[in-house]
């Protein structure tokens, strides 16, 4: 029922058709791709919402990028250890 994540263990959904539940790099890859794109291919929101000045996200998405920064190397490593195995 749940992963170990980050020294700690976390509770992850399923969600049918999924037979397992959805792994943190999983999560993480749709969260960053999800923002990369929104700077892609809408820039002027991009810019709207990493405004520290007039958004209220722009702190929210600025913590959320500097962990991934501090968290995903050390998760590839310890998936392709998981997988190789």
């Amino acid at each position: 029922m749940t992963r170990s994540y980050a020294g700690d263990r976390y509770f992850l959904p399923v969600h049918p058709p999924m037979k397992r539940e959805l792994h943190p790099l999983m999560a993480w890859w749709a969260v960053l791709y999800a923002l990369s794109m929104l700077a892609r291919y809408q820039p002027a929101v991009w810019g709207t919402l990493i405004s520290v000045d007039n958004s209220p996200h722009a702190v929210p998405i600025e913590r959320l990028l500097e962990r991934a920064i501090n968290h995903l190397p050390v998760l590839i490593a310890d998936t392709i250890t998981e997988v190789s195995t």
